[in-house]
């Protein structure tokens, strides 16, 4: 077996793995993507390029025949696909994330840098709902409502609405407000969120490594910001379309 078969075979692998793990995946059609002009797509490219993952935009598309999608760039190079090339594309839509396999069929440098990648055949999706969580493994510094530092933490999980936050001190009772901060990588830049939640419930376990209690507080996000909330949707939506084995 080649080694661009083995790879070809092992991102059909992922592809299944990924939406097998996701119980509310279906089939989907073309036009439930509902793809326009411009749409930033996700491309996986294939291990000879060198490249893991790109993002591209929708040029336009001819039913049946291909999809054009502009020439994928990463690290300000553009990433040389060739004929055959299999690659994996994945794009959020409205509130469903879809992914698909497809294949180069022309790579053009004329009358710009654009791609010919075969129409997609078998297009996978999950429906996303606002509750959607994601797994993480974010610190995160916690302060009390009284403005004391209760320490660090780490985030397990994260939604458009709330998360769930590890600590080895008390935050407080469900009803308490907290704030949090923590750093993000929102499409390759570092963000910083600095924003308050409400505890919803707590739970306590004994820790046998640290020989203390750990805490796993709910917490729901209080009172964000247009931008905090934008930055928040944007990593669950980012992580659910790049990493979709993390969907809870």
């Amino acid at each position: 077996m080649s080694e661009d078969t083995g790879n070809e075979d092992l991102q059909r692998d992922e592809l299944a793995e990924e939406h097998e793990e996701d119980g509310a995946q279906r089939g989907y059609t073309f036009e439930d993507m509902r793809l326009a002009v411009g749409d930033r797509l996700q491309i996986e490219c294939a291990a000879s390029t060198g490249v893991r993952r790109a993002f591209v935009r929708v040029v336009g598309y001819v039913d049946g025949i291909s999809l054009l999608v502009t020439t994928p760039v990463a690290g300000g190079r553009r990433v040389e696909l060739v004929e055959n090339d299999p690659v994996i594309v994945r794009v959020f839509s409205r509130q469903s994330a879809f992914a698909f396999r497809a294949s180069v069929l022309r790579a053009c440098r004329l009358p710009l840098d654009y791609v010919h990648l075969s129409f997609p055949s078998v297009i996978q999706g999950s429906v996303i709902r606002k509750s959607t969580r994601v797994r993480t493994q974010f610190p995160v510094q916690v302060n009390t409502q009284a403005g004391g530092a209760a320490g660090e933490g780490t985030m397990l999980n994260l939604s458009a609405t709330g998360a769930l936050i590890q600590t080895h001190a008390s935050l407080g009772e469900p009803g308490a407000i907290v704030r949090l901060r923590f750093d993000v990588d929102l499409h390759g830049l570092q963000t910083e969120l600095d924003i308050e939640a409400e505890i919803r419930n707590v739970q306590q376990a004994a820790d046998a490594e640290a020989e203390g209690i750990e805490y796993h507080y709910g917490v729901d996000f209080h009172e964000l910001g247009a931008e905090d909330r934008m930055k928040i949707k944007s990593l669950v939506y980012q992580t659910i379309i790049e990493q979709p084995r993390r969907i809870i």
